[in-house]
């Protein structure tokens, strides 16, 4: 069976807020909503919009339920901003320690370029394969290492390649400062147990874990990257359930998990950080948010894991 074609004309700002009011949204001040649909744009509201509609198949999905305003939709729009700002802060921690493990522990008794020996890599993990040869080439593309590619050079990088022959490539505190944290993320799930258990050590969990928590991480770390909604958003990308935060990280799919696994890792790496506080100061500030979309426990601020 074919698909239809899609039809749909683009509207002016004008008739963008007239087609909400006339969907039953409530509209007080026209000149700002206009303003907002301006900078911020009503295809990314409608996405938050649609948490106060109907959805019903059988008559108008796009209706807003009774007394639904746009200043509701807004304030979803901005806690979900914050929220996205607050996890960002968390995860470029994380990621920080996580490149400088790299950087350190293998390093310390492998040398400087230990990265480039496959001996270092399972070659499967989970079922799933890893070919070192393709990693290298992924490395290689995304620190700029063909000369047609310098442009890409991180200032560290360029430096490396302006003033060394050789090795071929970068040490690894230059490489895993330019690649991205999938790539990391990739590079720590793979490493052979003698050189992963230190590292997952320092974390106080096992590899399998942290090489799981990483990945979610990552996967949340792009979300944010690309605007999208994250207050709603059930991951693909799940972290593992470990043993030891169980009820915390039960169910797994739903921002909260997540948020939980921040705060776990956070601890280990900065121990008097604020960020719990930061979390709960948003969520005070937004209480017409619900918290049940996003997995949150009815009791989580009792709960022992934000109180570290």
């Amino acid at each position: 069976m074919s698909l239809p074609a899609f039809t749909k004309p683009p509207l002016g700002l004008a008739d963008q807020l007239n087609l909400l009011i006339a969907r039953g949204l409530i509209v007080a001040d026209p000149a700002q909503a206009l303003h907002d649909l301006r900078h911020i744009g009503y295809y990314r509201l409608s996405g938050y919009a649609q948490f106060f509609q109907t959805g019903d198949e059988n008559t108008d999905r796009h209706r807003f339920n009774p007394n639904i305003t746009f200043d509701d939709i807004l304030d979803c729009y901005s806690f979900d901003r914050k929220l996205r700002l607050l996890a960002m802060d968390a995860i470029e921690r994380i990621e920080n320690s996580v490149r400088s493990a790299l950087s350190n522990y293998p390093a310390i008794r492998h040398g400087a370029h230990w990265y480039i020996d496959p001996a270092l890599f399972r070659t499967t993990h989970d079922n799933r394969p890893f070919n070192h040869a393709s990693f290298i080439n992924t490395v290689k593309d995304q620190i700029g290492h063909n000369h047609s590619d310098k442009n890409k050079r991180d200032t560290h990088i360029y430096h490396y390649y302006n003033t060394y022959g050789s090795p071929e490539m970068p040490p690894c505190w230059m490489v895993f400062q330019s690649v991205s944290f999938g790539t990391i993320s990739i590079a720590f799930r793979f490493l052979i147990d003698r050189e992963s258990k230190p590292i997952a050590q320092s974390y106080g969990i096992s590899h399998d874990v942290l090489s799981s928590w990483l990945h979610s991480v990552s996967y949340i770390r792009n979300a944010c990257a690309h605007h999208a909604l994250l207050w709603t958003r059930k991951s693909r990308i799940k972290p593992i359930v470990a043993r030891a935060f169980k009820d915390d990280l039960t169910p797994n799919s739903y921002v909260y998990a997540q948020l939980v696994v921040m705060q776990i890792l956070l601890h280990k790496i900065a121990t008097n950080n604020h960020w719990a506080q930061n979390l709960r100061d948003l969520i005070n500030n937004h209480p017409n948010i619900s918290l049940s979309s996003m997995g949150f426990p009815t009791d989580w601020k009792s709960r022992s894991i934000w109180r570290f």
